[in-house]
């Protein structure tokens, strides 16, 4: 449930923080660092859990040690480790004032989605508890498709939002917040000022 948890979190939580805050040690990096020590664990005890085996009778749980290592070695270990590199950490770091028009600070602000690589493994713990649930296949297949609706759309608004942070005023490009100029002129907070642009 823990590890649900901290799932939910990568999947609303670091898009937003990515898209529209600053690196700052405040609660979200007190929070994201919390996460990653969550999956940290949870990387840790991948190499004990029993994993599905196909056999000529069904399935069975591999309980050989040696045959887990590998297993974990050979699927989900390199996702696992991609994602609780501490990349916030590194963009604490390097966001000066100085550096901050900087191409590397963007990059990393990019490598900070890796975090979303965590998401790969909610396919897995969902398997697990569907096979303990008695709900019906129809009303799971739709509160499925509600939840990963949700989830692009919240993606899709978040990327765009994204877009601000990536191209700088300055640089000549055409961005979407710059035509609100004109809409915003009878208005006192105006909305390229604001930090919740959409």
């Amino acid at each position: 449930i823990i590890t649900m948890l901290a799932l939910c979190w990568v999947a609303v939580v670091v898009p937003v923080h990515v898209a529209m805050l600053d690196t700052n040690v405040d609660l979200f990096f007190m929070l994201s660092t919390g996460i990653d020590f969550i999956f940290l664990a949870d990387l840790f005890l991948q190499f004990f859990i029993m994993y599905p085996k196909r056999t000529n009778f069904g399935y069975a749980l591999e309980s050989s040690h040696s045959n887990i290592v590998k297993h974990y070695v050979k699927t989900w270990l390199l996702v696992d480790i991609v994602s609780i590199l501490p990349v916030d950490l590194v963009g604490l770091l390097t966001e000066d004032t100085d550096v901050k028009s900087m191409r590397a600070v963007k990059i990393i602000r990019l490598l900070r989605l890796l975090k979303l690589a965590r998401l790969a493994r909610a396919q897995r713990l969902l398997q697990r508890y569907e096979a303990r649930t008695s709900v019906p296949y129809g009303k799971l297949a739709l509160l499925k498709f509600f939840l990963i609706l949700f989830l692009i759309t919240h993606w899709l608004a978040t990327l765009w939002a994204l877009t601000l942070r990536l191209v700088d005023s300055d640089e000549g490009l055409p961005r979407w917040i710059d035509r609100l100029d004109e809409r915003d002129e009878n208005v006192d907070n105006k909305t390229k000022d604001t930090p919740w642009k959409l």
